[in-house]
């Protein structure tokens, strides 16, 4: 009799585990990119936002553009600290790709590559 019931519980814990696994198979998808960039930077940190700024026009250029949320942290820090604390981002410039809720599928901080930003892009369906 016990070994029916630790049957059925066990069949039961694999049908429920089984069933979330089916929700989560499908990939993330993208559905925001936020680009948090500084205007007034200095130094090394004025020649990554310079490269970072290009690759972000480049890569999300026509159709691509309305994904782009652009933060510029030297005139609207308001806007930036939510993801700064949220991300917790410690170096600017900062691309982050998120999809509906808010959750981050992938991250440049600092260096921002073009190759790599267009290959995750493709890959996360932008």
């Amino acid at each position: 009799m016990l070994r029916g019931r630790v049957s059925v519980i066990v069949f039961a814990v694999l049908a429920i585990l089984s069933a979330a696994g089916l929700t989560h198979a499908e990939p993330a998808r993208l559905s925001q990119v936020v680009y948090i960039t500084r205007s007034k930077a200095c130094g090394c940190s004025a020649e990554r936002v310079k490269v970072a700024d290009k690759v972000v026009s480049q890569v999300f250029s026509g159709p691509r553009q309305a994904l782009v949320k652009r933060i510029d942290y030297d005139t609207d820090r308001q806007a930036a600290v939510p993801y700064i604390g949220q991300y917790r981002l410690i170096q600017l410039p900062a691309l982050l790709f998120l999809d509906s809720q808010g959750h981050l599928l992938w991250s440049a901080i600092g260096d921002v590559e073009q190759k790599q930003v267009a290959q995750k892009l493709d890959q996360l369906g932008g």
